[in-house]
């Protein structure tokens, strides 16, 4: 049991280093790169990663570290979720889907698979949430079901509608939506 509380005490601190590793990242490739347009339909994300680009390692790089860090702390969450089959495979399915977004990092934009890569990791990581809110509405969590529903199904107006909100813009709104549930997940 004690070392359980140790790790259990883990997993806040390692999903904010996975959105801190992420977010310097960005943030500073965003710098680098000042033709980078976040709402323009023609730039993803994954631009600033680019194969080619002197300073994709930065951005590539933070992908790679935050999504260890997030693996590392759904590892640390399988405990959690013991007893409670659709949760516990939530966990399963997203673990799945980090290592893809892992991968997002590993073959950048300019490599075969990489698009392969982005577009599984956010189907999959989708299916999780799915499994999660099933999980939470049969336990009657409906406000937080209903919380992480919006901001699943706004993530999905914004891919559709890329061309107006910029594609850059709904990859990270996406991005963040699912950081937000990991963060509501063991709630």
């Amino acid at each position: 049991m004690g070392g359980y509380a140790i790790k259990d005490g883990m997993y806040v601190p390692l999903l904010i280093a996975g959105v801190s590793a992420f977010t310097v990242a960005l943030v500073i490739s965003i710098y680098l790169h000042p033709s980078f347009n976040l709402f323009s339909p023609d730039q993803s994300l994954s631009d600033l990663g680019r194969v080619g680009d002197p300073l994709g390692y930065i951005f590539n790089l933070g992908i790679i570290t935050s999504g260890l860090l997030f693996i590392a702390a759904s590892i640390v969450n399988l405990p959690w979720a013991r007893g409670d089959t659709f949760k516990r495979l939530a966990v399963a399915v997203f673990i799945f889907a980090l290592v893809l977004y892992v991968m997002i990092g590993v073959f950048p934009k300019g490599t075969p698979y990489h698009n392969f890569f982005a577009r599984s990791f956010f189907l999959i990581s989708t299916i999780a949430i799915v499994l999660w809110l099933v999980s939470e509405v049969r336990k009657g969590s409906r406000i937080i079901s209903a919380i992480v529903l919006a901001l699943v199904v706004l993530s999905y107006v914004f891919f559709f509608s890329y061309h107006t909100v910029g594609f850059a813009f709904a990859e990270l709104f996406g991005g963040y939506s699912i950081t937000a549930w990991l963060f509501l997940f063991r709630k």
